[in-house]
Order: structure tokens, then C-alpha cells, then sequence
């Protein structure tokens, strides 16, 4: 990381819900801190009743995540489905259209923002709307040589987050294999579990918190030789 440019560089964060972009938010800090710009794409926000939490509300939900925007100095956002319906069955929405959101029709799409990264969430998860997610990302940074107007970011990379794990639909074809990591130091780590803490319906004891978030950046630190680091896997990179 400490070999690249990020003055001209634009992150696209494609995220199911607001709070998976913290997954990502060493990786926001140094495209930020290196003069580029950062977006974020939230799929689903709304009400609903979460299970072993308290109700969300959609409206706190999104004043958390204009907390955390302001917190991670992110220059724009956009929401696709603001409503108590879509957040429930993200996956049942046709992949065609969620394809044509993310290429055209957000105020920040593909097309529009021309972004030089993607961070996208990993198909090895349990949670359905990541998997959903991750297809209709896959899909619209696919690489169509016969289209000469077509544009194709430097960079796409999976996140991941501390619920991933070897239970997943997909576990049999493999697991999240990082190959690509950002170094963090304690602040870093610090802004981290301090931007999840915005989201104080989204908290879980020892699964969504600051152990959590503590555990997973040392473990992947360690695989780096580092104290701590966010882990990524290369889908697309070149420079």
C-alpha cells in the first residue's frame, strides 16, 4: 500500500446495508488522506425487527449513517431502496435490475463516478443480501471488450466483515482468501470501531463490536507481519 498514488484515485464502496462500509474504512482513510475521493453504494435501508436486537428504524438508521459519512469524510452516497419491504428480500430482486443500478441509473453509478477502485462484499458469507450483492457487482464491473465505450475500473477487491466465516452456501468451493491487505496502526483501528459505534442498533456482543473488530484486525495484521490490517481478495488489479 505504501507503493501506491491515491491523489487521483476514486473508491466505490458497494455495500448491502450502511454499516458494511466499515469493513472498509482503512482502506476509505488512505484513498482520503492521499487526496482521492470516496462513494458509497447502500442497496437496502429500512425498518425492521432484527433478530436478538432492538427494532431498526430506517430513519436513525440512515441519521447513523450520515454520522459515519461525515465521520469518514465520504463525498457522496447513494441509497437504491429506502423502504420496509426490499430490506427483507434484497435477494429476491431480479439481478438484471440491481445490475442497472449499479452501472447507470445511481446518482453514483459505475458509469457515472468512473471510479479506479471497487470494494465489494465477498460471496463467502451467510448473509444472503451479501451474496446477492456480490453478484450484481460482479456482474456490472464485468469486462466487455466489444463495447468501446465500455469503462472498467483498475481495481476490484472483497471485503469482508467479522460475521463471514466457513458457514456459507459456498463453503464447499472455498472460503475468503486474502491477497491483498491495508496495513492499520491503533488510530486506525480506533477510527474503525469508532465509526461502527455510530450504528448502535447494528451492535452485537462478540460478533459485531469493538473485540470483534480487534480480533479480526490483529489476525489479519499477522498474517502481514503487522500488528494490525484490513483484508481484501483481488478480483481485478492492474495500475
Amino acid at each position: 500500500m505504501k507503493t501506491l498514488n491515491f491523489k487521483n484515485e476514486r473508491l466505490l464502496i458497494i455495500a448491502p446495508h450502511a454499516d458494511d462500509e466499515i469493513a472498509c474504512s482503512g482502506l476509505i482513510d488512505k484513498v482520503k488522506k492521499g487526496g482521492g475521493k470516496v462513494y458509497i453504494q447502500i442497496l437496502a435501508m429500512g425498518t425492521f425487527n432484527k433478530i436478538g436486537s432492538k427494532k431498526i428504524d430506517k430513519n436513525n438508521w440512515k441519521k447513523e449513517f450520515l454520522q459515519v459519512k461525515k465521520f469518514l469524510k465520504i463525498d457522496d452516497y447513494d441509497i437504491t431502496f429506502f423502504d420496509d419491504e426490499t430490506i427483507l428480500r434484497l435477494d429476491t430482486i431480479p439481478l438484471a435490475d440491481i445490475v442497472n443500478i449499479l452501472e447507470l441509473k445511481s446518482k453514483i453509478s459505475i458509469l457515472k463516478i468512473r471510479p479506479t477502485i471497487v470494494a465489494i462484499p465477498t460471496i463467502f458469507s451467510y448473509h444472503q443480501d451479501h451474496i446477492a450483492t456480490f453478484k450484481a457487482s460482479i456482474t456490472a464491473l464485468r469486462v466487455r471488450p466489444q463495447n468501446n465505450k465500455n469503462f472498467v475500473p483498475n481495481v476490484v477487491l472483497s471485503y469482508e466483515a467479522p460475521e463471514y466465516s466457513s458457514w456459507s452456501p459456498y463453503a464447499e468451493f472455498g472460503k475468503f482468501s486474502p491477497n491483498f491487505y491495508v496495513q492499520l496502526d491503533k488510530k486506525s483501528v480506533n477510527r474503525k470501531i469508532k465509526a461502527l459505534n455510530f450504528y448502535k442498533a447494528q451492535l452485537r456482543k462478540n460478533h459485531r463490536d469493538r473485540n470483534s473488530i480487534l480480533r479480526l484486525c490483529n489476525y489479519r495484521g499477522s498474517e502481514i507481519g503487522a500488528e494490525y490490517a484490513e483484508a481484501f481478495h483481488i478480483h481485478r488489479f492492474y495500475f
